[in-house]
């Protein structure tokens, strides 16, 4: 029962970032109610609840991003971080928002909207002092894949005192945490990415995107037409957050009884 209550919120979620109107609105029922909790009414069925979202699905920087989800009985309950666009531009929001689900669709939603996170994530070149934080980042980001493929993943074993002599790190910070970095090697006719990690509890964010759009700027800074990477075969997610920013599978060849996917962008 847990699975089924879930099941609709979880796929609007997902229609929600794809920004598919017709694929959001078909797990809300015909007279489902949305309000700004606790009652005051927003939207009353299916039509004025498409409305809403369909204008809302226009804006550029739209990203919901789940923190945590409690099921009860027939409640889902989302702790939602939400990115939006605002006038000055980007901007997130945390959102509670609170699900009842009759017949495998949402019938009615509240929704408690906090005020906006104005400061945004800033990027920095890494220094010889962060390779300790940077170490500990990559650990706790790669730690879910160990028992995936049966031993540490490779960023879990560098030398990372070394590798801040030797490649370029930009650090991403949402306030004065280390949220995600990326890892790159300038070559004769490309930039090489040697590591893309954002700390688990800042996934979601659009984190990973940012660094990518950041290594690829300096990439075409400094005269490369070609981002290349590659990744472990059994990370699929990351193989596919890759294909959506672009990246096409090059080869795939084995290494230490797995396999590693080779992917590279062609800079526009």
């Amino acid at each position: 029962m847990t699975a089924e209550t879930e099941l609709p919120v979880r796929n609007q979620l997902e229609a929600y970032n794809a920004r598919d109107i017709d694929a959001f609105m078909r797990w809300w029922s015909e007279d489902c109610e949305y309000y700004e909790f606790p009652s005051r009414l927003l939207a009353r069925g299916a039509a004025e609840v498409r409305a809403r979202h369909v204008a809302r699905f226009q804006e550029p920087h739209l990203l919901g991003s789940l923190i945590s989800r409690t099921i009860v009985g027939n409640l889902v309950v989302d702790h939602e971080r939400v990115t939006r666009s605002f006038a000055d531009g980007p901007g997130e929001v945390e959102v509670i928002a609170i699900y009842e689900v009759e017949e495998g669709r949402i019938r009615k939603a509240w929704f408690r909207t906090g005020p906006r996170e104005t400061a945004p994530p800033r990027i920095r070149a890494a220094t010889a002092g962060d390779a300790e934080a940077i170490r500990d980042l990559v650990r706790a980001v790669y730690a879910k894949w160990v028992p995936v493929i049966g031993r540490e993943p490779g960023p879990m074993v560098a030398d990372y005192d070394h590798a801040l002599r030797e490649h370029a790190f930009a650090l991403l910070f949402s306030g004065s945490t280390l949220a995600g970095l990326i890892e790159t090697v300038l070559r004769d006719d490309h930039l090489w990415v040697e590591n893309l990690a954002v700390g688990p509890g800042h996934q979601g964010r659009g984190f990973g995107r940012q660094l990518l759009a950041h290594a690829e700027r300096e990439a075409a800074r400094a005269g490369r037409g070609e981002v290349r990477l590659l990744t472990n075969g059994a990370f699929e997610v990351n193989i596919a957050l890759y294909g959506r920013l672009g990246y096409a599978i090059t080869r795939r060849e084995p290494f230490m009884g797995g396999t590693v996917v080779h992917m590279a962008k062609v800079l526009g």
